[in-house]
């Protein structure tokens, strides 16, 4: 009985292992860029590169500029390779703590590389998402 046990659990362990992406093939693993997001608002979808996580908001790269989007306007947040993280009726707390890991910034900007990064899309302060 105990053999079995142990050979049961080594093969769940083992297979665990296996379990999720891997390395080879999670795309923000391999690139230096923050993970895709698509951010569906009341009126609008925001689209592109997720920047930095705040506490109640994301900075994205969007073919418009950087823009901020507060967490509690996204009704429903989708994100490469991981799928619908955020929205209503969800707790933000757990899925913005693991996109922050997914980040191009996942330490934050500072504000030398913030000015720097608006000024390379023509930008003085962050676009406010609508």
């Amino acid at each position: 009985m105990l053999r079995s046990t142990v050979i049961c659990s080594a093969l769940l362990l083992a297979v665990a292992c296996y379990h999720g992406p891997s390395l080879r093939t999670f795309q923000p693993a391999l690139r230096p860029d923050g993970i895709g997001a698509e951010l569906q608002l009341r009126d609008t979808t925001i689209a592109g590169e997720l920047l930095e996580v705040q506490d109640t908001a994301l900075i994205v790269l969007t073919a418009g500029g950087v823009v901020v989007v507060p967490v509690a306007e996204i009704r429903r947040g989708i994100f490469a390779q991981r799928g619908p993280l955020l929205g209503e009726g969800i707790a933000p707390q757990r899925p913005l703590a693991e996109l922050r890991n997914l980040s191009r910034f996942p330490a934050g900007m500072t504000p030398e590389i913030r000015r720097r990064l608006l000024a390379a899309y023509g930008q003085t302060e962050l676009q406010v998402a609508p």
